[in-house]
Parts: C-alpha cells; structure tokens; sequence
C-alpha cells in the first residue's frame, strides 16, 4: 500500500486502536522528504543499515537493498498479516485488505 493511501485511513485505523509506523531504508533525510511530500502523520523509520528489514526477511543482500512489504500485528507483537511487495512498488495491498484485517482486531 502505497503511504498517502494509508494516511488517508489513519482516522480510522486510530478509532481502532491500531498504531501505524513505516520503515525505509532511506537515510533521514529521505524519510523527511518522504513525510513531507506526502503529509504523513506517523512515524517513518529510517534503516540505512537494513537491522530491522534484515530480522524481517526484507533485505536484498545481493544488491544491498531493502524490500517493500506489509506488516500487521496484534497487541502482542504477533503478525497476523504480511504481504511481500518485494520492489514492486506499484503492487502494494489495497487500503481496504488493511482496514478489515485492522477491524478484525479490533474485536
């Protein structure tokens, strides 16, 4: 899912309970102009070295990059969804796949 979409359903994933974070293996200065450009309201993590996208599974070691994906946890930390979007940018969930996995949750 791409991040502006996300933002657009942050009131809702709010009401739910549901926090939001993304990481990028961008350097801050990336992720400012990424937050910026976007108007994004939640955090945007920033992993040059690839710590967390390497625990993940979301790093490409042979070209020295992080990979897309989609993550949602429960309340304890368990992933009870993900999606690799490995670097095709353009094939990210859709919102709505998010806000019912969010909903389901929220029960």
């Amino acid at each position: 899912m791409q991040l502006g979409k996300l933002q657009e359903v942050l009131p809702e994933l709010t009401k739910l309970g549901v926090g939001v974070a993304a990481v990028s293996a961008d350097d801050l200065e990336g992720a400012k102009i990424m937050v910026e450009r976007q108007h994004l309201t939640f955090p945007i993590l920033s992993d040059t070295e690839g710590v967390m996208l390497k625990a993940w599974s979301r790093w490409d070691f042979g070209n020295g990059v992080g990979l897309a994906g989609t993550f949602i946890m429960d309340a304890r930390g368990k992933v009870v969804f993900f999606e690799d979007d490995g670097e095709r940018f353009y094939k990210r969930p859709r919102v709505d796949r998010v806000l019912d996995v969010a909903r389901s949750l929220a029960r």
